[in-house]
């Protein structure tokens, strides 16, 4: 019988491997997973949809799945994509009521494919739009390394989710930070690869001007590569589809990148500067580099390169497109309380926002990403912290914003000013749970490379995870 230690102790590259050589089955797999979710997400609230019923009837199914991870308990995030049988509410009041979703989206299918059992969907701040996991629809998640603090934004659900235990991965999103910043915060690795490498099949199109991602949050970085390979798909009709990752990668993750030259920054591109703690372990996460045979240099961003407010037109204005077609399927006007107010006052902008500012937002994202490509012509990836600091006090995100939007805009973006940048640049980027701070808590090391070098990247990953291994560092459990 499959312990909850058995379970722990695997992730879910090597939980596919138990149900395939039927060691175990699908459901006995999910049955652990959703005793692990009614135990733990009490004292956490990773999980705000339960789907248990229709995943114990998929489970059968998915052991007779060839894909990798065939019989593997998942958990969608509650936003970006629809999962048939179950609401996307977007964390937002407004969508409390909406219906479930008749169909997966195109994304969906693949984790389908991939023979993932869906179970639930978990927490996201209003519209993935925070730094943390504050919603007013379902409240605020946990951190289970301090039940004080904010596990990050905006695939906090899901990372509290993979870190407690409650599923060996699982979906997140990525727009400024929201698979990186949580990883850190819970100390998993957080992948985003490169723009265009993974398409939803969202009716908008590419989301958010096409700087966002959706992949996962993971324990292992074989994890990440192996659904970076079953979901790797370009947007139906993309103008210039990126190349897929090889059918190699899993290979050659034991395979060493070679000698990389490395650039290390300490400042942001907006010039913040990591508290020292963090300061002190980027250089040490410098001399683990060099002693793996990489040549580290220092680097300095090139002017003008500050992402701040540049991709605000995308996003305020996708939002509102949505909250708009719900307004037209109720007949009404989303009441007051209905949007938080940070979406308030996005969807003010957006409709502030004329073409001219889209246009002049993106040409700024092409300047920069030229910028940053110039600069990097000699490297072949960059070091940076994840983020600033320790994860915030919970609450903390939502004092602010409730304050002023112009407060909790520049003190949220001054705990994560390191990751937005790589969204807008296209480039893959990771953060990896190296650290634990004097206090406990799990401290993030960022690594990004070059568009299209997500293989590269992986096989970097993989050689840190080989030198400085994490997988068996937990949490406390908080139902204990």
């Amino acid at each position: 019988m499959l312990t909850r230690s058995d379970y722990r102790e695997r992730d879910a590259t090597a939980l596919a491997g138990l149900v395939r050589r039927g060691e175990v089955t699908a459901l006995e797999l999910l049955d652990t997973a959703i005793a692990e979710i009614e135990r733990l997400d009490p004292h956490l609230n990773a999980v705000v949809m339960r789907g248990f019923e229709a995943a114990r009837a998929a489970a059968a199914g998915a052991e007779a799945s060839s894909g990798p991870f065939a019989g593997v308990p998942f958990l969608a995030k509650d936003i970006n994509v629809d999962v048939a049988g179950f609401a996307t509410t977007h964390g937002c009041r407004f969508f409390a009521d909406a219906p479930p979703a008749r169909a997966d989206s195109a994304l969906v299918r693949r984790w389908r494919k991939a023979g993932l059992v869906i179970a639930g969907r978990t927490n996201t701040p209003e519209f993935a739009t925070d730094y943390g996991c504050e919603p007013e629809l379902y409240g605020p998640t946990a951190n289970p390394w301090d039940l004080s603090r904010t596990p990050g934004g905006s695939s906090g659900g899901a990372a509290v989710a993979v870190a407690s235990g409650m599923v060996p991965m699982a979906h997140a999103t990525d727009s400024g930070g929201s698979i990186r910043i949580p990883a850190a915060c819970c100390g998993l690795f957080g992948f985003k690869p490169s723009s265009g490498v993974i398409a939803t099949g969202s009716p908008l199109g590419p989301l958010v001007g096409g700087i966002n991602v959706d992949h996962v949050v993971s324990r292992s970085v074989r994890d990440s590569a192996g659904m970076l390979l079953a979901t790797a798909a370009p947007e139906p009709g993309a103008p210039t589809p990126r190349m897929p990752p090889p059918a190699t990668l899993l290979d050659d993750l034991e395979r060493p990148p070679g000698r990389l030259r490395i650039g290390v920054a300490a400042l942001s591109p907006a010039g913040h500067r990591p508290d020292s703690e963090t300061l002190a372990l980027l250089e040490e996460t410098r001399h683990l580099l060099e002693e793996l045979g990489h040549e580290t240099v220092e680097f300095f961003w090139p002017e003008e390169s500050n992402t701040y407010d540049v991709t605000l037109p995308f996003w305020a204005s996708e939002l509102t497109a949505v909250i708009d077609a719900r307004a037209t399927a109720l007949g009404r006007a989303p009441k007051p309380q209905e949007l938080g107010p940070l979406v308030r006052w996005a969807v003010d902008e957006a409709r502030r926002i004329d073409s001219v500012a889209v246009v002049a937002a993106r040409a700024e994202m092409t300047r920069i990403r030229i910028r940053v490509a110039q600069e990097m012509a000699g490297l072949d990836a960059l070091l940076l912290p994840a983020q600033s600091g320790p994860p915030l006090r919970t609450g903390l995100l939502t004092e602010w914003i409730n304050e002023s939007v112009e407060l909790w805009a520049e003190r949220a973006f001054a705990f994560a000013p390191y990751t937005e940048i790589f969204n807008v640049t296209g480039q893959p980027a990771m953060s990896l749970p190296l650290y634990q701070s004097r206090a406990g808590l799990p401290v993030g090391m960022q690594i990004a490379g070059k568009v299209g070098e997500d293989a590269l990247m992986l096989r970097l990953a993989r050689q840190i995870e080989d030198a400085q291994p994490w997988f068996d560092r937990h949490p406390p459990d908080p139902a204990r």
